[in-house]
């Protein structure tokens, strides 16, 4: 098949969706499918230092660069980008179109249906309503009045990454027939050796001989980092091993919000955040860490959560996130509410228990072995995909 992929943005700031996104494409591609990515030089308020309109080539996928000439509310407007998907959705058998409310996936859902081309919608937690109705809202609702219902109705299959994630566009957009649930997976191979322990310490001494609690992901309002923050306050007063460890990047102000809290908490000399890693030290990080936790308010999947189970790593995770039974009923790790006290004494729970830490985070590496690995989801969209080139 020719495969078409669509996304706003794969830059390295966008944490767990340039995952997701990047996983998909090389799965089908190493299925033997040609994939074709398309997206934007958007890197936040930024822009990624890329060639633009020329074929990159990552792990047999074919990624095109887009300039966004206009920022308009998140949406970046471009005349090159909409000459390129119009070429390039003539050119596919199929294109899968990732997130909402985007110049991006409205031009090429346009297009699909002008050429006959099915597309399959991927909201990828767009309409959790924690987002719909935080910023915005009226222009969210409106927007998915004029656009979205109309892209959801004509397309093929609307892909979601969990039932949690189906459960929740349905309060937005009426009724489909068409969805279709693909968790997100992971290339084991990524994490077949690990770094040795000890490499991501030595570079932070207050870490030395501590158990590190590890936070990775975007710095965002829905990921619960006040929650989080909160909780190890309440857990460093008992817990004198406990360090906590925050990485990743996101809106400077928040960033700056999160860094105050963390110091007005008194916990200056008890947690490290360490901005956005390359690959190698996020690994090294997960392999040095003791615990993970995503006290998210709304999680459409948790594509950090399956890579921490992937490194042996127990999790703690709210009740928001996407694979919060599958967690549970693994017995990967601890499932709370979005309640600071629920979350202090998980991690309580966690630091304390060497030995619980060790079943879980064997459970949890057995979860994403079965489950959640590149090759048994991109086997899934090939089978459904395959359909709609036949009826097409």
């Amino acid at each position: 098949m020719r495969i078409m992929v669509t996304a706003h943005s794969i830059a390295p700031s966008s944490g767990g969706l340039r995952v997701g996104i990047l996983g998909i494409c090389e799965g089908l591609a190493g299925r033997g499918h040609q994939v074709t990515l398309i997206t934007t030089d958007a890197d936040g308020r930024e822009t990624l230092d890329i060639p633009l309109g020329v074929p990159t080539d990552h792990h047999g996928v074919q990624i095109y660069y887009y300039p966004v000439q206009l920022s308009v509310l998140g949406s970046g407007l471009s005349i090159p980008l909409a000459r390129a998907l119009k070429l390039h959705v003539q050119q596919s058998d199929v294109v899968l179109i990732h997130s909402l409310y985007q110049f991006m996936s409205t031009t090429a859902a346009h297009y699909c249906r002008r050429h006959n081309v099915p597309y399959i919608l991927r909201p990828h937690g767009t309409l959790d309503p924690f987002l719909v109705y935080r910023r915005r809202w009226l222009l969210k609702w409106s927007y998915i009045k004029i656009f979205e219902e109309r892209n959801f109705h004509h397309a093929a299959l609307v892909q979601y990454s969990s039932g949690m994630e189906e459960a929740m566009t349905g309060r937005f957009v009426k009724s489909q027939s068409n969805g279709l649930v693909i968790p997100e997976g992971i290339d084991l191979k990524d994490f077949a050796t690990l770094p040795l322990r000890g490499a991501f310490r030595a570079k932070y001494p207050e870490m030395d001989g501590k158990s590190l609690v590890l936070f990775l992901g975007r710095f965002h309002q829905k990921k619960g980092l006040e929650l989080l923050v909160g909780a190890f306050a309440r857990v460093a007063k008992r817990c004198p091993s406990a360090h906590l460890v925050l990485i990743g990047s996101g809106d400077r102000s928040y960033v700056e919000r999160i860094t105050q809290m963390v110091g007005d908490s008194g916990l200056a000399h008890r947690s490290t955040i360490t901005g956005q890693l390359d690959e190698a030290d996020k690994l090294a990080a997960l392999a040095d860490a003791d615990l993970f936790v995503l006290p998210s308010f709304g999680e459409n999947f948790g594509i950090a959560v399956v890579e921490a189970m992937a490194c042996g790593l127990p999790v703690l995770v709210s009740d928001k996130v996407g694979i919060w039974r599958d967690v549970a009923k693994s017995e990967a790790g601890i499932v709370t509410h979005c309640d600071s006290n629920e979350i202090s004494d998980a991690i309580e729970t966690l630091v304390d228990d060497p030995g619980l830490r060790t079943t879980l985070g064997r459970n949890g590496r057995r979860l994403v072995e079965t489950e959640f690995n590149m090759d048994r989801m991109a086997e899934r969209m090939e089978i459904e995909y395959l359909k709609l080139c036949v009826s097409a």
